[in-house]
């Protein structure tokens, strides 16, 4: 069985959705398995909300603020020369403590704004110790977007060579190796198709704001100034993943999507795995709305589908009578006695689905 499980592909070809489909199926089988979403929190190989700082200077830091020092060691990850520290889990432990001296100076180490000579060392160490932690469980692990998108997204905006970035991801593969990795590349034959498809799922003004916001990189110096520039850029994603792909020396399977047969593909994913195809349980999650007063979140459930506090609906799916799937999230529901629910699994980055967290049904006036 292949132990960790990547699944790659230009924005908007289905890697959360087919990811959330594996996740279910292995889940079904019986297996152990932890699904990596790209923004999962804290990310235990990707760089999102991380501030990284070398050892003395997380001793330093702690020094120069004793007030947080106790809080932040209960989260940080220790690596070999390195402390990671998730700021967005850090403010929620000190609610209220955005704008102190200590939270503004942490985010100062934003490992997201290292240059590519200072990510590189920090990043391969974080690799590192997540290889090492899985070699120690059964755990089957499903990571998307981590080897080909987040690395491209670094290298390319950084102004890195394809000769760089494909020495880097090498690196990885060869760190992976023991866990025997297996590789989906989806993807559309015409790029244009995917650019087309983003923009009508996402809108222009989204494709506008990422291009906004990475403008000022060195990839987009002497590019058009529009978001054209950002269209080229998913251009050169595309030829960098193919080749990355073409590249890789691992199990692997690319699949073209441009049908959009998400059955077929699930199909032939788990063929490929050597994973059986399981069905649901017949079960029906209890219809209401669920409210944490304490972090001011609610959800509401109709007919087998959940409306997060975010406005997006999701498909329920029953695991058991008392535990459901959530489409395109590595969570599950789990409904207790009392009637309120536990998200329990591998949180995303947005407050609400912070693990553990319980909502409270709603009871109506009249008793129901």
């Amino acid at each position: 069985m292949n132990r960790i499980i990547l699944l790659e592909g230009l924005p908007g070809t289905g890697k959360t959705t087919n990811s959330y489909r594996l996740f279910e199926q292995l889940v079904r089988n019986g297996r152990d398995v932890r699904w990596l979403h790209e923004v999962s929190q804290p990310h235990p190989t990707l760089f999102f909300s991380e501030s990284c700082l070398t050892k003395e200077a997380y001793r330093l830091f702690t020094e120069k603020y004793p007030e947080a020092a106790g809080m932040l060691g209960s989260i940080a990850e220790v690596r070999a020369a390195t402390v990671g520290i998730d700021y967005l889990t850090a403010a929620r432990r000190m609610p209220g403590q955005e704008n102190a001296a200590w939270y503004q100076e942490l985010k100062q180490y934003d490992a997201m704004d290292f240059p590519l000579e200072r990510y590189e060392p920090a990043a391969l160490e974080k690799w590192e110790a997540f290889v090492n932690a899985a070699l120690r469980n059964d755990t089957i692990y499903i990571l998307d977007s981590g080897i080909f998108q987040y690395q491209i997204f670094t290298f390319l905006l950084n102004g890195a060579d394809y000769r760089r970035l494909a020495k880097f991801v090498r690196s990885i593969m060869n760190m992976l190796r023991p866990l025997r990795p297996a590789l989906i590349y989806l993807y559309r034959e015409k790029t244009g198709d995917s650019i087309a498809f983003m923009e009508k799922q996402r809108g222009m003004k989204n494709l506008e704001s990422t291009w906004e916001r990475d403008k000022e990189r060195p990839y987009y110096r002497n590019k058009q100034q529009d978001v054209t520039a950002f269209f080229d850029f998913l251009k050169d994603y595309a030829d960098c993943a193919a080749r990355l792909y073409d590249e890789s020396e691992c199990d692997k399977l690319r699949i073209e999507i441009t049908a959009q047969a998400w059955d077929v593909y699930e199909a032939k994913m788990l063929h490929f795995l050597g994973i059986t195809h399981r069905d649901a349980p017949s079960c029906k999650a209890k219809d209401g709305t669920y409210v944490n007063a304490a972090i001011g979140a609610s959800f509401s459930i109709k007919d087998g589908i959940l409306t997060d506090p975010e406005g997006a609906k999701r498909r329920l799916s029953p695991k058991s009578a008392t535990e459901f799937f959530m489409e395109g999230l590595p969570e599950i529901l789990c409904f207790e006695e009392d009637g309120s629910v536990k998200l329990c699994g591998q949180q995303i980055i947005p407050q609400w689905s912070e693990t553990g967290t319980v909502y409270t049904r709603e009871t109506k006036q009249n008793g129901e």
